[in-house]
């Protein structure tokens, strides 16, 4: 560690400046002062002189006259203007100038569809609003592929642009080549396919309900995607190819007596209408597809401009795309189909000239086809600084000395916080102002003493466009689904074992009818479970494809279980809460505050934090800053922001003069850790070094030394580091990746180390949310749940098995320098995939793994594959964990529909882990052979792109191993036996018990052991009758949500969720309602059962030895409130010797909740 590294120790303070200051400069405001610039008064100009309508006279020379094929007879060219010279996003602001001075549309095209994302996203920001501002995507329907899957979120766009064309439009479409060249639907079609209603209009709901299936809607029992329809009661819900969501109709007989749009995914109502319009799929082929038109026919009577950017590549893509479509129809061809021309579907690049011949237009960058007339405008890209501070701060000087104001727009509040911290003497002298804004580049403009830096390009950060996304609002996968039971699963009764559920059964008690779930146990025993003890069932959580035994009724071999599994998961909890008291009564280091250089150091990261990856952050410098030792686990997903919390973490106690350990599992990731530090740390005079299988004895040799003598600060090892000859100057830090996977032995001397050395313990594997609460105190836990935003999406696609698509793919990424993993998760196979893809491209270099090989020889391959050595990756799924190749950017997985959403999810997140875009197939044998639910869990990893975007549901074979890995892999055993939910109650229980017993003493809050569930019976109809609700599975889901509602709220929320899904609810759920509220009051007096009958209500008191709480605190009081009711009461003893309330004179089952409300007030007890 060198000497000047310590005298940075000092801590910079954020300033915040008043509102009034120079870091107020709006987007808005730098829009104004570019409109005064001279190029933009020419510009205006031009555009003013330019006749609305018909095009002028015009030249002939931007795209050839008909006489060279560029127009028809008749049609008069557009003007052509060539603005060059124009850097970074400047082209963006001249457009928002010329479209408020003119008042004119634009149609703006690009070269592709990640340009005209980051296009229409500074268009909205530039212009401050997304009202008028309109992205069309390409349609995603691939009419020369009958295997594809359509998406449906781009299609519901291009209907949406499509509508407003139909009526008179005055805003701006950003589009590409790609989307620009697929012919649509002529204006007659849009208007006549598209139905309008409106609230108070006589519709027959059944002739509604034909005309919309005439149009490719399909009937379904829930709407989930677009031309979807459900008819319930009264209800219709249909989602139209147009808007942002789904709608519901509510009809009163034949009158629409209101429309309400709907969230897919809670299926509740977001707001009102008092209109809408059906619109059904516009881009579906029709039997008149000669009919369709270029898109630029219907913004032809808009009298709008068009813009080009980079118009000479724009003609070459339309060439290439116009000619893979029509080798993918002729491949269609060879296999015997008939299908339409091209030129049917798709604009060739001559259609497309004539198409664009007519209109007014303007060129931007670099590469314009040749116009004569033209603007030179004065301005540089921002420029390159490599993430260095001390080369911006010497730029803004510079700047400032020549009289030129600069703007630092910064994507986000932390950022802009990030920024202050290391410019804060250069904003204070106003050399910069900050601004939180998002811009896709920046710019100088000399003429008019300006820059506009953006932070995104000073760190070298993926931007992502902040354009609207509409995507996540499709289809998929709903939690609904994963959770529903279906006859035949397996359940845990928390309170009788493991059973088979036999599905929904209505069943008569007392002469009332009550709904009950079925369950069969072992020997054909059946057991009820009433509808309000839901909460008790759960769908067996073990491990994938381990089928559990069925419990035997009766004969007390579940409760040994349970009992069992409670004393050894004691033992586990009794010693982690053991080295927690130990480490919070010894003496550590305590670092210093952040420095400077810390501040630098954070603020060059080049994604964006999260707020799960800032707060991890600030926890373990905070542990770090404190006299007692740390002890914190960081959980999160490959490619979450783990590496980066130790990378700061190291750097902090590096700078207090501490060395830092940091152990690894494996010999391929210490390699890549070392790679990792080694890069982030390059621009601080740190020494890294690693310890592993793959140095040389020398090189091993003279590491130990170095490390010994103080020389090395960061040092990255196997279980080498462990080692008695591994002797360190001073150690500070400890990190441990991935604990779980090593030995017992290992774990106990890391144990030892960890009451005196701050540790910090990564992995990968989430833990479920409910454990976290388990061990609180026992652990510090932080959990990194999402993905850096700007982190590049993966552009995921479902394709049938070809391998023409897959030597497309290999040679894509290889060609650009890239590798790729190719996912085939059949061991006896594996090696016939590998040579069937070397036959395929003979001059690429593959290699085979898989879990069977030797441990060594699996290294040895993953190795080689780290250090590039070769390009393809032949593997089962046990890259799923561990493996981060920043080069490796396709993964294409074989047999997709074998794999589960967690695996599909975890396993794309291989890939996509640099600045590059990275790609996924999905490969299945043949798209129409799946299942609906296999379509839609594929369809679900296809729209969350964005890693760690949708996942936030917690799934099961991720929770099996959080649990298993928190606790010792020895807690599997337990968790197949008793399944994973009953699991996480026992353990609740067992640390509540030794919080509150054995360690009462380390926890100094104020503890209430937990209450005995109360039992709720009550002689009314109390169900969801199927006359309201036909639908078995959701009628349960919705039983399971009653019996879980924590409080009145929850309850009161069904209520409403009931109304707007299904109507008013009728008495026998309001009922069951009710009888919910009356089970709360209950729990909250901590009474053992309520029974509501002959109108009278009985409320029976716990036994001393279930609950001496009660007896200390709630049981007088009770009787006292019971004193002050108006109605009789008596109290007796029931044969079973326990006592009971008996209150007469309670009609209704809204009396016995009025009484059961007044005690508790009476009693202001909680539990």
């Amino acid at each position: 560690m060198r000497t000047d590294l310590c005298v940075l120790q000092f801590r910079t303070n954020r300033i915040h400046l008043p509102d009034n200051s120079s870091a107020s400069v709006s987007l808005s405001a730098i829009h104004q002062v570019i409109s005064t610039a001279t190029f933009s008064k020419q510009l205006a100009e031009w555009v003013r002189l330019q006749p609305v309508g018909a095009a002028g006279a015009g030249t002939a020379g931007a795209f050839g006259g008909p006489a060279a094929g560029g127009g028809a007879a008749g049609i008069t060219a557009g003007e052509h203007l060539s603005i060059r010279g124009a850097a970074g996003s400047l082209p963006v602001f001249l457009c928002a100038h010329v479209h408020q001075v003119s008042e004119r549309p634009l149609l703006c095209v690009l070269e592709d569809g990640d340009s005209a994302a980051f296009f229409c996203s500074d268009l909205q920001q530039v212009l401050g609003s997304d009202e008028n501002i309109f992205l069309l995507p390409p349609s995603d329907s691939r009419p020369y592929d009958p295997e594809h899957a359509s998406d449906p979120a781009p299609i519901i766009q291009r209907a949406d642009v499509m509508q407003r064309l139909a009526a008179s439009f005055s805003g701006i479409i950003v589009t590409s080549v790609d989307a620009l060249t697929e012919k649509v639907s002529p204006s007659s079609r849009v208007l006549e396919a598209s139905l309008d209603i409106q609230v108070g209009q006589l519709e027959d709901p059944e002739y509604l309900i034909e005309s919309l299936v005439s149009q490719g809607f399909t009937r379904t029992e829930f709407v989930e995607q677009p031309g979807d329809l459900a008819l319930r009661g009264g209800i219709l819900d249909v989602f139209p190819f147009a808007g942002a969501f789904p709608i519901r109709i509510e009809f009163f007989g034949d009158e629409i007596e209101s429309i309400r749009e709907f969230d897919i995914h809670t299926q509740r109502s977001v707001s009102r209408r008092t209109t809408a319009r059906i619109v059904p799929n516009l881009d579906a082929p029709t039997e008149s597809n000669v009919h369709r038109i270029p898109l630029t026919d219907h913004f032809l009577t808009t009298s709008g401009l068009l813009v080009l950017v980079n118009s000479a590549q724009l003609f070459d893509a339309a060439r290439d795309l116009f000619s893979r479509r029509g080798e993918a129809r002729t491949a269609q061809v060879d296999k015997g189909a008939d299908p339409e021309e091209a030129s049917t579907y798709y604009l060739d690049e001559s259609a497309l000239r004539t198409a664009l011949y007519p209109f007014n237009c303007l060129h931007f960058g670099t590469f314009q086809e040749d116009i004569d007339e033209r603007i030179e405008i004065d301005s540089r890209p921002q420029p390159s600084f490599n993430t260095r501070i001390a080369q911006l701060r010497h730029q803004l000087l510079e700047n400032q000395q020549k009289g030129v104001k600069t703007t630092i727009l910064c994507d986000n509040v932390s950022q802009e916080g990030r920024m202050m911290e290391l410019l804060e003497d250069d904003v204070l002298a106003g050399r910069a102002s900050l601004k939180v804004e998002s811009l896709h580049r920046g710019f100088e403009i000399p003429e008019l003493s300006l820059a506009l830096y953006t932070d995104h390009e000073i760190f070298d950060r993926y931007h992502r466009p902040s354009a609207r996304k509409q995507k996540q609002r499709y289809g998929g996968l709903s939690l609904r689904e994963l959770q529903h039971l279906t006859p035949g699963d397996f359940v845990v009764h928390i309170d009788y074992g493991v059973g088979r559920f036999a599905g929904l059964e209505q069943i008569t008690v007392r002469e009332r009818k009550q709904e009950a779930v079925r369950l069969q146990y072992l020997n054909g025993d059946v057991l009820y479970v009433n509808v309000n003890a839901l909460h008790k069932l759960h769908k067996f959580k073990g491990k994938e494809g381990h089928q559990p035994v069925l419990t035997k009724l009766g004969s007390g071999q579940w409760e040994k279980a349970k009992s069992k599994t409670k004393s050894r998961v004691k033992d586990i909890a009794r010693d982690l809460i053991r080295l927690y008291a130990q480490r919070k009564h010894s003496n550590g280091h305590a670092f210093g505050s952040d420095t400077v250089w810390q501040q630098e150091l954070e603020a060059s990261f080049q994604f964006e934090d999260t707020p799960d990856q800032a707060s991890t952050n600030e926890a373990v410098k905070a542990d770090m800053e404190q006299p007692v030792p740390m002890d914190r686990l960081v959980c999160g997903d490959v490619g979450f922001g783990k590496t980066e919390i130790a990378i700061r973490a190291a750097f902090k106690a590096v700078q207090d003069g501490k060395q830092v350990a940091i152990l690894v599992p494996t010999t391929v990731l210490a390699t890549q850790h070392f790679r990792t530090f080694q890069k982030r740390l390059t621009n601080f005079p740190i020494e890294v070094g690693v310890l592993s299988r793959f140095r040389t004895p020398a090189q091993i040799k003279e590491t130990l030394a170095r490390l010994k003598s103080g020389q090395i600060d960061i040092i990255i090892g196997t279980h080498r580091l462990i080692s008695k000859d591994v002797i360190m100057k001073d150690l500070g830090l400890l990190v441990i990746d991935e604990e779980q996977r090593f030995g017992v032995a290992m774990k106990e001397k890391l144990r030892k180390l960890r009451v005196s050395v701050d540790t910090l313990t990564l992995t990968a594997t989430p833990i479920p949310r409910t454990l976290q609460f388990s061990l609180m105190g026992a652990r510090d836990l932080s959990i990194i749940s999402t993905a850096p935003p700007n982190r590049q999406p993966i552009n995921t696609e479902i394709h049938a098995f070809d391998k023409d698509l897959i030597r497309d793919a290999l040679l894509y990424e290889v060609n650009r320098g890239g590798q790729v993993f190719f996912i085939h998760n059949r061991v006896q196979s594996i090696d016939e995939v590998g040579a069937m893809l070397r036959m395929l491209i003979p001059d690429i270099r593959i290699q085979v793994a898989h879990g069977q090989m030797n441990g060594p020889a699996l290294e040895r391959v993953m190795m080689e594959f780290v250090e590039g050595k070769f390009d393809v990756l032949v593997s089962t799924n046990i890259i799923e964990n561990g493996l981060d190749i920043a080069n490796a950017n396709t993964i294409i997985i074989n047999r997709a529909d074998h794999f589960g959403l967690a695996e599909l999810h975890q396993l794309r997140g291989r890939v996509g882990r640099s600045d590059r875009k990275a790609f996924c197939y999905l490969l299945v044998p043949s798209i129409h052979g799946l299942t609906r639910e296999a379509k839609q869990r594929l369809q679900a990893v296809e729209e969350f792109s964005d890693l760690g975007s949708g996942f936030h549901l917690a799934m099961r074979d991720l929770d099996i191993r959080g649990a298993g890995n928190m606790l010792g892999a020895e807690q599997s055993g337990i968790i197949a036996e008793v399944g994973f939910e009953t699991y996480h109650r026992i353990l609740d229980e067992a640390v509540e018990e030794l919080r509150s017993d054995e360690f009462a003493d380390l926890f100094d809050t104020p503890h209430t052991p937990r209450a005995g569930e109360t039992v709720i019976e009550v002689d009314v109809d109390a169900l969801i009758p199927d006359t309201y609700l036909t639908n078995r599975i959701e009628r349960l889901n919705l039983y399971r949500k009653i019996s879980d509602g924590a409080d009145r709220m929850a309850l009161s929320e069904i209520r409403d969720e009931l109304t707007d899904r299904f109507g008013e609810p009728p008495v026998e759920v309001e009922n069951l309602l009710i009888s919910a509220e009356i089970k709360l009051e209950g729990q909250q007096i901590r009474l053992a059962k309520v029974v509501f009958k002959n109108e009278r209500l009985f409320l029976s008191i716990p036994m001393i030895e279930e609950d001496p709480w009660f007896y200390e605190k709630v049981f007088h009081p009770l009787l006292g409130a019971l004193s002050e009711i108006p109605n009789r009461y008596v109290l007796n003893e029931t044969r079973g010797s326990r006592l009971r309330a008996i209150i007469q004179d309670v009609p209704t089952l809204k009396d016995a909740l009025a009484v059961l409300k007044g005690l508790n007030e009476k009693l202001q007890v909680g539990t």
